[in-house]
């Protein structure tokens, strides 16, 4: 393995509706394998280039990988369920958002676009009221304001980076570090204007890079609204098709042979087999919801699971917590949880 890039023209170019259909959560990775730095640094030249406002430039990043003195640190912190990915995988991005960008170089920021072309009197600008006005006015927004504004951008930096790693044969998945709140911060002595946003594990997939096909999705109606809240933003069946052969829209989870394939992937690293499975009336309750996007495959296997898997009980002592939360957030939580006996 060499870290020294190969020539342009050796690089194989994955058009962007493709590469965003590709994308993936790859939850094995190759542990023998490690990603070349040049493909790590295209990831984060990406990042770079996404799109923030004034120009300030609030994410950051600390690659990190397991030979660092920090990576045992960082293990204690991750959630339980991802100890296995991190360990996999051959380098930990850890995505960083700098609270004091946004007060500290709105001027510079502003004034660096204004020399490339990209503020003109066309849309108001003009020094005076930018300075008396627009800039004061963005530097006095409390930190709370301030942060879920840049939050936003370092997520827009990270899907940069992770649509350059798909194009480039890398697998992505970003994970939770929530076993010990504030562990990052410590562990790299952050300042306090930081904040620690995602953790991202980078490698080489051992699963197939499809990872058994596209996850689904609430249908597409669901989600988006034309001009108008509860308007639905109709979808095109002849756009489907071109996304399709774009490649952007892709046959959904699980293709044939997915399920073996995580099978022999837990024998072959001597873990426990078998998936994730949810009572008998919540995977029929999920089947007859009509907001979400299942095709016949995915039914398919629904209705083998229902068939022939020993199916857990509803944990009723959790009843009253799930009406509890779902209570505080407004939602009926009649539609989720079973009848009581």
């Amino acid at each position: 393995m060499s870290d020294q890039p190969p020539a342009s023209a050796e690089i194989p170019d994955v058009p962007v509706l493709r590469a965003l259909g590709n994308r993936r959560s790859i939850r094995y990775f190759d542990a023998s394998r490690t990603v070349e730095r040049w493909k790590i640094e295209t990831m984060l030249q990406a990042a770079r280039f996404s799109s923030c406002q004034g120009n300030i430039n609030c994410t950051e990043a600390i690659i990190v990988t397991k030979d660092s003195e920090y990576w045992e640190d960082l293990e204690e912190c991750v959630s339980g369920f991802n100890v296995q990915i991190i360990n996999q995988a051959s380098h930990l991005i850890i995505w960083l958002t700098n609270l004091n960008a946004w007060y500290g170089r709105a001027v510079d920021g502003i004034s660096s676009l204004s020399i490339a072309g990209a503020m003109a009197k066309y849309h108001g600008w003009n020094y005076e009221f930018s300075m008396t006005q627009t800039i004061p006015r963005l530097m006095s927004f409390p930190t709370e304001r301030t942060e879920n504004l840049l939050r936003f951008e370092t997520g827009q930096a990270v899907a940069n980076a992770m649509t350059a790693g798909v194009g480039l044969g890398v697998g992505n998945i970003l994970i939770a570090f929530g076993r010990k709140p504030g562990g990052v911060e410590k562990t790299f002595g952050l300042p306090p204007h930081y904040r620690f946003t995602w953790g991202h594990a980078v490698g080489y997939p051992l699963e197939g890079a499809d990872a058994g096909g596209q996850r689904p999705r609430l249908k597409f109606e669901k989600l988006f609204h034309d001009n108008a809240y509860g308007t639905p933003f109709q979808s095109d069946p002849d756009t489907v098709e071109m996304l399709k052969e774009k490649g952007l829209i892709q046959p959904q989870a699980p293709l044939p042979g997915r399920i073996q394939e995580m099978e022999r992937i837990a024998a072959d690293h001597g873990r426990d087999p078998g998936v994730l499975y949810f009572p008998e009336r919540e995977i029929e309750r999920l089947m007859a919801d009509e907001d979400w996007d299942f095709d016949e495959g995915w039914r398919e296997r629904a209705r083998d699971v229902l068939a022939s898997q020993d199916l857990p009980d509803y944990p009723d002592e959790m009843r009253e917590t799930f009406k509890q939360l779902m209570a505080e957030h407004g939602i009926d939580a009649s539609k989720f949880l079973p009848a009581e006996e």
